[in-house]
C-alpha cells in the first residue's frame, strides 16, 4: 500500500479482501469498476512509483481494441522477468465474466482474443526494464503454495515450460542455502510433481493444504 501510495499519479484504490477463491476476487474487482481503466495489484507485487502512470499511458496509446496490456515485474523468487502487472480496458472486459477454472485468467484471455480483441504484451527483458517486483517476502507456506500451484498449472495445461528448470535450481538453491524457506520451495515444487491432480478450479487460499501439513511433521518450518 505504501508504494500505491507512493506513485506519481493519482487514482482511487479499491481494496478487495476475503474474496475467495481467486476468480471470485477477480470478478469483484471488475464488477466494482467505475472508470475507464483499471490496473490488478496483487498483494506479492511491489510497484516502483512510475508503474501506474507508464501502464496508464500505454493504454492511452494503444488502439481502442486492446482489452488488456501486461507489463513484467521482476520475480526475486524465480529471479527472472516474469508477467506480470496488467492494465484493463474495463468496456471490454466486463463482458467477460471470470469462470472458476483451474486457470482462470488464462481462460478469460482466450474468449477475449478469440472474440478479436488484441492483448498487449511488453517485452521481457531485463530487471531495469520492469515496472515492480513479485514474490519478495515469502514464508514456508506461501513459497510451497506457490511452486506447488506452478507445476500443477503445468502438468495440467502445459502453457507453463518455464519453470521446467526450476525443479533442479531450486534444489540447488537449498543445498546451497540450507535456508528453510528454500527447503519449502523445492518440496512445493515435489508436491505439484508427484501429488494427485487437483480439481479444475481455482484455488481458495484459506483452505488447509494437505500436503503441507503432512510435510511439516518431517520438516518443521522453525528450524
Amino acid at each position: 500500500m505504501t508504494h500505491l501510495r507512493d506513485q506519481s499519479v493519482r487514482f482511487p484504490i479499491e481494496i478487495i479482501d476475503r474474496v475467495a477463491p481467486m476468480s471470485a476476487a477477480f470478478q469483484r474487482m471488475q464488477d466494482l469498476c467505475r472508470t475507464d481503466f483499471y490496473v490488478q495489484v496483487d498483494e506479492d507485487m511491489i510497484l516502483f512509483s512510475h508503474a501506474i502512470k507508464t501502464l496508464r499511458s500505454l493504454m492511452h496509446s494503444a488502439p481502442k481494441n486492446v482489452a488488456i496490456i501486461c507489463a513484467p515485474l521482476w520475480d526475486c523468487d524465480a529471479e527472472r522477468a516474469i508477467y506480470g502487472v496488467k492494465i484493463y480496458r474495463t468496456s471490454i472486459v466486463k463482458r467477460f465474466a471470470y469462470k472458476n477454472v483451474m486457470n482462470c485468467e488464462v481462460e478469460q484471455l482466450d474468449r477475449i482474443k478469440a472474440a478479436g480483441y488484441e492483448i498487449g504484451l511488453q517485452p521481457l527483458s531485463r530487471r531495469s526494464a520492469c515496472l515492480g517486483e513479485h514474490g519478495k517476502h515469502y514464508t514456508p507456506k506461501t513459497i510451497f503454495k506457490r511452486w506447488q500451484r506452478c507445476f500443477q498449472k503445468h502438468h495440467r495445461y502445459g502453457n507453463m515450460a518455464w519453470v521446467e528448470p526450476y525443479a533442479r535450481s531450486l534444489l540447488d538453491r537449498y543445498v546451497a542455502s540450507g535456508e528453510t524457506v528454500h527447503l519449502y520451495a523445492f518440496l512445493g515444487v515435489i508436491s505439484g510433481i508427484v501429488g494427485p491432480p487437483p480439481d479444475d478450479r481455482e484455488q481458495d487460499w484459506r483452505e488447509s493444504n494437505l500436503a503441507y501439513e503432512q510435510i511439516t511433521r518431517y520438516f518443521a518450518v522453525n528450524s
